[in-house]
């Protein structure tokens, strides 16, 4: 559908309509054929319009707000990349390429040629296109409850919408950010089944799972130094998955990413298929909308908490704060439960899985209430809502490209110079002596 760049009478009755007839953002996008971050700003941004209308000398005409040029577009892009950079947060090509279109859509300039959003731009379709007309070939003789895909997502759990996110200003190679970081697993089936989230994070087990059975959590609980998924972790899993297959005595297939953590392994009743490289943006279920749901619940189940602690706060740090691991956890759990069958269906048909005959294509059944709540109070606190549910998917290519750390949790100290080795030298002796260990103390003697 293309997009009407809106005037000043199109945004005065954008606001009319949003104000006394409840129009839903999907149902003013439809009717005003623009795009969100248009309806976003004008329903934000509704003092300054009206204000602006009432002044106009020519209110019944058609008056279109200046459109800058490329130029401008450029300035603003270029500030917006310096400012980032200063913070130390990653930048890449598909980073930059969203941010530019979010500007010329926010400024209007139709003019501007863009791309398709995420990393659909990269995916080669010629072999989206080859592995699609496999996939009826490699799925026959599977019921659609026994096709399955999994795929793991980055999870600011603490993120909450002001103008200057908490999570923002610090790097995720370190730092409090990192520790307000989880891993989750979603796995779901071609039916629409969703199984119980696998969560990842960093302590064995945080103060608030204090005097908890960790296998009563509404998750399945891993950590690691990052928080991140490991082969380990990922193999793990998939022989937890496995047993429960064999249990029901169940013969399935589960689709994965190539990440470097998704171990190739056989498995009694779970035949693991790899997707092809660089088109998981197009053929991975989860990623056609699945995770971008599940989000959108967590963030309304964190928005509802917030609400009712924010007089109790005095700065959007404390607030971040009072939010424990396993506040997330259950949230977590919760917005798993509530992303519908329908939608999983959805999006496995729409990444190729399902034939078209009787089945909705639309993808995303996120509840309007749900986004426009979480809309409003980005609206307030001048964030956009795109942002607010996915600022933490840039991560996911960080938890993809790491396998390095299945050996974290080898804390043993490095020697690094002849003195420090002399020094834990001394230290076995000594020890092999207090044990009374004749063969130790000898051997550490002789070295």
């Amino acid at each position: 559908m293309p997009r009407t760049a809106l005037t000043l009478s199109d945004k005065v009755k954008l606001i009319e309509l949003k104000e006394t007839q409840k129009l839903s953002t999907k149902e003013l996008i439809t009717r005003f054929k623009c795009g969100k971050t248009q309806v976003y700003d004008a329903i934000k941004n509704k003092d300054k319009i009206m204000d602006e209308w009432v002044n106009s000398k020519n209110s019944g005409k058609s008056k279109r707000v200046k459109t800058p040029s490329f130029e401008q577009i450029d300035q603003k892009l270029y500030e917006w990349f310096v400012s980032v950079r200063s913070k130390n947060l990653p930048i890449s090509g598909p980073i930059i390429q969203t941010e530019a279109m979010k500007l010329a859509e926010k400024n209007e300039c139709q003019r501007f040629q863009g791309f398709e959003r995420g990393e659909a731009n990269d995916v080669n379709q010629e072999t989206v296109v080859e592995w699609k007309q496999k996939i009826s070939r490699l799925i026959a003789g599977y019921e659609s409850k026994d096709v399955y895909n999994a795929d793991e997502t980055g999870l600011f759990f603490r993120g909450i919408p002001t103008k200057s996110l908490v999570q923002k200003s610090e790097s995720c190679s370190g730092g409090k950010k990192a520790k307000d970081r989880l891993t989750v697993l979603m796995c779901g089936s071609m039916a629409g089944e969703i199984r119980k989230p696998l969560v990842i994070g960093k302590s064995k087990k945080p103060r608030c799972f204090k005097n908890m059975d960790i296998s009563s959590l509404l998750v399945i609980w891993k950590f690691n130094k990052k928080a991140w998924m490991t082969t380990e972790i990922m193999e793990q899993w998939l022989r937890y998955f496995n047993a429960d297959m064999r249990s029901q005595n169940r013969n399935v297939l589960i689709f994965l990413d190539n990440a470097a953590c998704h171990p190739k392994i056989e498995l009694s009743n779970t035949k693991i298929l790899m997707l092809p490289p660089n088109t998981t943006s197009i053929t991975q279920p989860m990623d056609q909308g699945v995770i971008y749901t599940f989000k959108s619940y967590y963030r309304k189940l964190l928005l509802q908490s917030l609400l009712c602690k924010m007089d109790n706060c005095s700065s959007a740090h404390q607030l971040a704060k009072s939010i424990s691991v396993l506040d997330a956890v259950n949230w977590i759990a919760l917005a798993c439960d509530n992303v519908k069958a329908e939608c999983v269906q959805n999006c496995f048909h729409k990444a190729g899985f399902l034939s078209n005959e009787g089945t909705n294509t639309n993808g995303i059944d996120l509840p309007e209430n749900a986004l426009n709540d979480i809309n409003e109070e980005c609206v307030i606190a001048n964030v956009d809502v795109e942002d607010f549910i996915t600022f933490d998917k840039e991560e996911e290519k960080e938890v993809e490209n790491d396998d390095n750390d299945d050996s974290e949790t080898n804390d043993e100290p490095k020697i690094k110079d002849f003195k420090t080795a002399i020094s834990y030298l001394e230290e076995l002796q000594r020890f092999s002596a207090t044990i009374s260990n004749t063969n130790l103390l000898e051997l550490t003697t002789k070295a």
